[in-house]
């Protein structure tokens, strides 16, 4: 008969088909889709639209129905509506992926659409379809080289992203631990994807020399967020994007390892492939189940509480737990505790399966007793299904789920799945809203995006010529405040130079940092910094202020004559010609270094900041340009973040200061603070003895934005106002400068207080200045 009325219908015949239509039950859902039809044909949109809806609340997954009804919203400029309803399709044939991949394309992610538009050109042998794909495919695709990283077992949240990049991407996906495959890996790739923050990750970043030179993006999920011991292991210096599955894994992650801090991140929610979970209308049932590792975390004990209060209203009720068992103890009270209290024939263990979608066909409900999840995954694939979830009120599901699925007492859960309220539709809908493998992909591809334009400054002759030892792959990472570029150095007279003064510092026992100052016959004096030396390899790594210069040669001769000589260290330190007066001296008056300052000078500072705090009852602290936490000791302040650009420094204050919760330090980089200027917000932002070494203009500007960038009411600087600095210090910057910058960039700002240097050294004027947020303006 549908033949018939179908044949009618195409030959124009519209009324002898209606009069068939007629006889068809009023239960049958294909009597509404071939109304739908005839007004379709008609062009009455809305008239078909309602009688495609009447045939789907007799059928939800009807694939005459759903293809009509989504083919019909896409013609109403409803397209995400229609992707719905289309995705519903059980079995799908090439033109409902040719409709999907248009969607898509269209809508969302160009990637993406390629796994329609490939299904659809793998489903026929119509040749037009196989072309539309390698056209899109050639249009859309990069050369760029991706290699997924990941532990056997790990990569069940990974293959639908892998099989998606390969789309439009070079990639290689190694789930091993073999050594040699992830290095090869690594070598190969221009982005590194290290999934999960684990013992894979620690090799990665502390072994493998090459990474240096990659773009590295690491996933991180629930399990790892407390796991400190790993986390501390990473070398996050050389991980470039982190992507967070959800917002308190950040948050729990920031708390265990708050170096990860200092990474750009991408919030990525986990997304289910609604292709593979099938959607099929559900009802009330006593089939209860949960898919997951078997293990603390999971909570069973609670399941079988639940399950207890269940068969004493039902004797029916059974619960079916897939999944591996993951510690022994709990295996073991889990079969006592279910023989004794005699309903080890109402709960099921299962081994795990691949099939997911094929295990929950007949299941009601999905009970979840967890204590934490990274977002549970698997509640998600059951709620695509339809069917029922029963959450327990893990740390931060309320805001995941609706608060109707979420219980906190035994009593609740039993309550919520002994209810009349079952509605299939409203669970799949939510996933489909929220969180689907397309908008995953779209917002990994952003993230993608994001990190190839990345400009990572590295030194690409470290990770060639030193290989032995971790810090030697650490140094390209180091962030240089040198006031100098190449073209200074080659205009700087070497005749006559000679060193003054200089230190050979031993950071471990290969590597050591080497620093000292020339004085040429004009009396001209020149800081060379940040030069490195393996002790095993006999290699030389410069800066490139340094390797770039026409002097480098010169240079080198300096560095060789240092090296040559005999280094008796004190400590980890050699010091050479000149320099234990210079030092001496530095530690008596104070210096002029914010970073490492001694004596009356920096007891003065310290009681001017600490009196102002007092005076303004400022609660939070900010300070760029910590240094090694030697003058922070002084300061009495209620809560203190200590930004520099030295990990070594960093380091230093992290363990100086380990007892104290009221302080944090963290590894500062210049470019990355607006991205995450809420961490480092504070009432007041401090900067001693930094400004006035920042002689190149983008250092000064980037420097000083993000120093008011960082302050909500006060900013104050000790600063220098002259034109002659110090011996062996680089030019300094005027007060001036700083006071024009404000009045340039930030207007908002005002200065209201000068405090001059009651310690004054020969050649220095230092000042304090003050600057306070004027009232009514909004940030700049």
């Amino acid at each position: 008969m549908y033949e018939e009325i179908f044949e009618l219908i195409n030959k124009g015949e519209i009324n002898k088909a209606q009069e068939q239509i007629e006889k068809i039950s009023d239960d049958d859902p294909k009597k509404y889709n071939l109304k739908g039809l005839i007004h379709f044909n008609k062009k009455e949109l809305e008239k078909a639209k309602e009688q495609f809806e009447k045939g789907l609340t007799i059928n939800p997954v009807d694939p005459d129905l759903l293809f009509n009804y989504g083919y019909l919203l896409k013609e109403m400029n409803q397209e995400m509506e229609a992707w719905r309803y289309l995705m519903r399709i059980h079995d799908k044939d090439w033109a409902t992926y040719d409709l999907l991949g248009d969607i898509e394309f269209k809508n969302r992610s160009k990637l993406a659409s390629l796994r329609f538009y490939l299904k659809a050109a793998q489903q026929t042998d119509n040749p037009q379809m196989k072309k539309k794909f390698l056209e899109i495919r050639n249009k859309i695709k990069k050369d760029t080289k991706i290699a997924f990283l990941c532990l056997p077992g790990l990569d069940n949240f990974l293959k639908d992203i892998v099989e998606t990049f390969s789309l439009g991407y070079d990639v290689k996906l190694v789930v091993s631990t073999d050594a040699n495959e992830i290095t090869q890996a690594i070598k190969w790739a221009d982005i590194v994807w290290l999934e999960w923050a684990n013992d894979l990750a620690i090799f990665a970043t502390n072994k493998v020399p090459e990474i240096a030179n990659k773009k590295v993006i690491c996933r991180l999920h629930g399990y790892e967020a407390f796991n400190v011991n790993v986390l501390k292991k990473i070398n996050w210096n050389f991980i470039d994007r982190m992507i967070f599955v959800a917002d308190h894994v950040r948050e729990d992650a920031y708390e265990s390892c708050p170096q990860i801090k200092n990474v750009p991140y991408t919030m990525v929610y986990n997304g289910i492939n609604l292709d593979k979970f099938v959607f099929n209308k559900r009802a009330k049932g006593k089939r209860i189940c949960f898919s997951g590792h078997v293990n603390y975390k999971k909570n069973p004990m609670l399941i079988i509480q639940i399950l207890e209060k269940l068969l004493k209203i039902d004797g029916e009720y059974r619960i079916d737990w897939i999944g591996d068992h993951q510690d022994i103890r709990i295996r073991k009270y889990l079969n006592y505790i279910l023989k004794d209290m005699k309903i080890e024939d109402k709960f099921t263990f299962h081994d795990w399966t691949n099939d997911i979608n094929s295990w929950l066909e007949d299941k009601n409900y999905f009970l979840s007793t967890s204590i934490h999840e990274g977002y549970g995954v698997a509640i998600m694939e059951a709620m695509a299904r339809g069917i029922k979830p029963i959450i327990h009120n893990f740390y931060a599901a309320r805001g995941f789920y609706p608060d109707e699925l979420i219980y906190n007492t035994i009593d609740e859960a039993v309550e919520k799945i002994t209810e009349e309220s079952y509605y299939s539709e409203s669970y799949r809908r939510f996933i489909e809203d929220n969180y689907t493998l397309e908008e995953q992909i779209n917002a990994l591809e952003t993230a993608l995006n994001t990190l190839e334009k990345v400009n990572k400054k590295i030194n690409k002759k470290v990770a060639e010529d030193l290989k032995d030892s971790f810090l030697d792959y650490m140094i390209p990472k180091f962030i240089e405040f040198t006031p100098y570029t190449d073209k200074y150095i080659d205009s700087f007279d070497f005749e006559g130079s000679k060193i003054r003064i200089g230190k050979v510092e031993k950071i471990t026992d290969e590597i050591s940092l080497i620093e000292f100052i020339v004085k040429n016959k004009k009396g001209q004096q020149l800081a060379l910094q940040n030069i490195w030396y393996n002790h095993s390899t006999k290699q030389i790594t410069f800066p490139n202020y340094i390797s770039l210069s026409k002097n480098k040669k010169i240079i080198q001769n300096f560095v060789y004559q240092i090296l040559e000589s005999r280094l008796s260290y004190i400590g980890n330190m050699f010091r050479f010609p000149g320099s234990k007066k210079y030092w001496e001296e530095r530690y008596k008056t104070g210096g002029n270094s914010g970073h490492g300052s001694y004596g009356k000078l920096a007891e003065f500072k310290a009681e001017v900041i600490n009196s102002f705090v007092k005076e303004k009852r400022i609660k939070s602290i900010v300070e760029l340009g910590c240094g090694d936490g030697n003058q922070v000791s002084l300061f009495d302040f209620p809560k203190y973040t200590g930004l520099d650009v030295s990990e070594t420094a960093v380091n230093l204050c992290r363990e100086r200061f380990m007892k104290d919760k009221t302080k944090s330090f963290f590894l500062y980089n210049p470019e990355e603070v607006e991205s995450n200027k809420s961490l480092f917000k504070a009432e007041l932002s401090l900067s001693l003895d930094v400004i006035y070494h920042l002689v190149e203009d983008l250092q000064f500007d980037l420097y000083m934005k993000n120093l008011f960038l960082s302050a909500e009411k006060f900013v104050i600087v000790y600063s220098s106002n002259t034109d002659k600095n110090p011996e062996g210090t680089p030019p300094h910057i005027k007060y001036r400068r700083f006071t024009d910058w404000i009045e340039k960039n930030s207007p908002e700002w005002e200065l209201f207080r000068k405090i001059k240097n009651k310690y004054p050294q020969e050649s220095l004027s230092d000042f304090f200045i003050f600057c306070r947020r004027q009232k009514g303006l909004n940030n700049h």
